[in-house]
């Protein structure tokens, strides 16, 4: 399977926090010390990363259904599922190249990096 990033964020955002994606099946003890808005997203944080002064908290799934203009991701932590609609110039970087998220394939692994201000109280 293929190495991808994905950022729930803004693209012009996106672009300064574009990492390859790494195996993690643990949660971080950082997730612990946040103040979640939903229980769902505590279950499913996996580790909270400071890019460019700001953090970020990473979720990892899979595509376990693709719409005409959403992917559907199995979240591995939580198991919950969570539906993306990618705005119009989002991008995924998988191997190290942009590709448009509506032509990821169903069962590639996904690691999303979600602004904490967006999902967390604190």
């Amino acid at each position: 399977m293929k190495n991808v990033s994905l950022f729930l964020v803004p693209i012009a955002a996106s672009v300064a926090f574009m990492a390859p994606a790494q195996a993690q099946t643990t949660k971080s003890s950082a997730c612990d010390g946040v103040q979640w808005k939903d229980a769902r997203t505590a279950k499913s944080c996996v580790d909270v990363v400071e890019r460019n002064g700001k953090p970020y908290v990473k979720l990892s799934g899979k595509v376990i259904k693709k719409g005409k203009i959403s992917l559907t991701v199995l979240l591995d932590q939580s198991k919950e599922e969570l539906t993306w609609m990618p705005d119009l110039g989002e991008m995924v970087l998988i191997d190290g190249r942009e590709v448009d998220p509506m032509k990821v394939d169903v069962g590639q692994e996904l690691h999303f990096y979600v602004p904490k201000s967006q999902i967390a109280t604190n």
